[in-house]
């Protein structure tokens, strides 16, 4: 069972949800001007399309279209903002709404413990924007039958160590951030057992709303009380950065609002600052960007996929074609605050741990 989400229209003081068909009927008809048109586009007679019109035109007290003899119908400035608004929420929040809908799913695979199928290549791997297009481009490939399950760094690492999966993808941060890291990570990377690739670039720092931007110049601005964060769960590679972020800034976390509230996504917290139920969080540019909000570089790092040497040759070539392929690139360079120029690259473990800073 999989799950996924929708966006409803709801009329404020009555909890009533806007009919569907209007929203359709009002964008079928701006282009051609024909109410007619409109309703066979969508599959309903002219004279449904007309009795919506009507009620509609009734609850909002004015008309939404004009039916001008020779003209044919026009939308009134109401029914063209309702089309624009449609077509801003369909832009600005599908895609994420899709994105939070895979990582629930994964989430839940994980929690129900989905089994594992043998004839699979199992997969855990960290939430990220990136992993969604490879995953993406993975089941379009008939050679490659990959299953992936959301998980923590941290936790895909583990997995990947005891041999419980076969691929795992995580994150690690470039420059400081990478020795005071590389203790727990080192004991589960192993170049005789393992192979690295890199699959993205990517940047993380704090992102708000606009409007906050006069109270949040830095990541010292966190401790101001009436700050509300959000922060993403324990055992997930960007939490374990984030305080470390905190040591390295002698930050104190209970001095943080919000601290302790938790989300499992970077879609999930960047849709929480949208909604206005937090002011800022620690998460990617990427996730801040389809949500229009403000962002605050503050760390550089590194996706890499994990996989085991162990798997067939053949295995093990088709993943690394695919991630070399220019179409991976090519989406990957679109995402804000990613950079596909290493893309492919075989990454030592040591190399990673410590970097040249």
């Amino acid at each position: 069972m999989k799950l996924g989400f929708d966006i409803r229209w709801l009329v404020s003081d009555s909890e009533q949800e806007l009919d569907k068909r209007l929203l359709q009927l009002l964008t079928h008809m701006n282009p051609n001007g024909s109410l007619q048109a409109a309703a066979t586009d969508i599959g309903i007679s002219y004279r449904t399309a007309w009795e919506i019109i009507r009620y509609w035109n009734e609850a909002f007290h004015t008309p939404l279209c004009v039916l001008e003899r020779g003209k044919g119908t026009s939308l009134t400035p109401l029914g063209q903002k309702l089309i624009q608004t449609k077509h801003a929420i369909e832009t600005g929040y599908a895609e994420a709404l899709k994105l939070t809908a895979d990582d629930l799913n994964n989430e839940i695979d994980g929690l129900i413990g989905k089994s594992i199928n043998k004839n699979k290549l199992n997969t855990y791997a960290s939430n990220d924007l990136a992993i969604h297009i490879f995953q993406e481009l993975c089941e379009a490939k008939q050679n490659l039958d990959i299953d992936f399950i959301a998980r923590g760094s941290l936790d895909a690492l583990k997995q990947l160590h005891t041999n419980q999966y076969n691929i795992a993808g995580f994150h690690f941060p470039d420059g400081e951030l990478a020795k005071l890291l590389a203790p727990e990570y080192r004991q589960l990377l192993d170049d005789k057992k393992h192979l690295f690739i890199n699959l993205a670039t990517r940047q993380q720092g704090l992102m708000f709303k606009p409007s906050q931007q006069g109270r949040i110049k830095s990541i010292d601005g966190l401790t101001r009380r009436s700050i509300k964060f959000i922060n993403r769960q324990r055992g997930s590679g960007t939490r374990a950065i984030f305080d470390q972020l905190l040591k390295l800034n002698n930050i104190n976390r209970k001095e943080i609002n919000g601290y302790k509230k938790e989300e499992f996504t970077h879609t999930a917290v960047a849709a929480m600052i949208s909604s206005g139920h937090a002011d800022v969080a620690f998460g990617l540019k990427a996730a801040a960007s389809q949500f229009k909000l403000s962002f605050l570089p503050l760390v550089t790092e590194t996706y890499v996929i994990a996989m085991n040497k162990s798997l067939p040759e053949e295995v093990k070539k088709n993943i690394r074609l695919l991630i070399k392929a220019e179409k991976l690139k090519t989406k990957i360079n679109k995402l804000p605050g990613y950079d596909a120029s290493l893309t492919g690259k075989i990454i030592h473990a040591e190399k990673l741990l410590s970097p040249v800073l």
